[in-house]
Parts: C-alpha cells; sequence; structure tokens
C-alpha cells in the first residue's frame, strides 16, 4: 500500500504542477494579447505622427519666411543707407 501512496503522491504533484502551468499560461496569453491590443490600438499613436510631421513642416516654412523677411530687410536697409550716404553727399541734406 506505501506503493499505491507514493504513486498517487506523486501523480497528485504532477496534476497540480500541471494545473498551475496551465493557469500561468493562460495568465501570460491573457497579458500578451492585453499589450498587443494596446499597442495595436494606442500604442503607435498614428495620429499624433502625423500631427507633429505637419507641426515640423509648419515650422521649417516658418523660419525659411522669416530668414527671408531678415534679408529683404536687410537689404532695404543697406538701399536707405545707401540713398542717404548719396543725399547728403549731393548736398540736399542741409535743407532740411
Amino acid at each position: 500500500m506505501t506503493e499505491h501512496g507514493a504513486g498517487h503522491e506523486a501523480e497528485e504533484v504532477k496534476e497540480v504542477v500541471w494545473t498551475y502551468t496551465g493557469w500561468a499560461v493562460i495568465l501570460l496569453v491573457c497579458i500578451g494579447a492585453g499589450v498587443f491590443i494596446g499597442y495595436t490600438l494606442w500604442g503607435d499613436a498614428r495620429t499624433l505622427r502625423a500631427e507633429l510631421d505637419k507641426t515640423t513642416e509648419m515650422v521649417g516654412t516658418l523660419k525659411n519666411e522669416r530668414e527671408t523677411l531678415k534679408s529683404q530687410l536687410a537689404l532695404a536697409t543697406r538701399d536707405k543707407d545707401a540713398c542717404q550716404k548719396q543725399l547728403l553727399s549731393s548736398g540736399g541734406g542741409a535743407r532740411q
């Protein structure tokens, strides 16, 4: 009877191990599915990435426009200074 009891205990231990292994596998599958679904729905953030691309493009465009306006202002200031020098050198500035 001791042999039958020892075998029975071994079978019981195997059954408990398989039960807990099954629960662990089910738990891991559920967690993995949750992570996958969460990443698919919210993790990729496609809309935010598209908005970031648009904003980055707009910032680049505005920087280019700013540089263009600075160049135009510098040219206008240079031309104004040249005109004032020419006016002063021709003697027209004394009548002001």
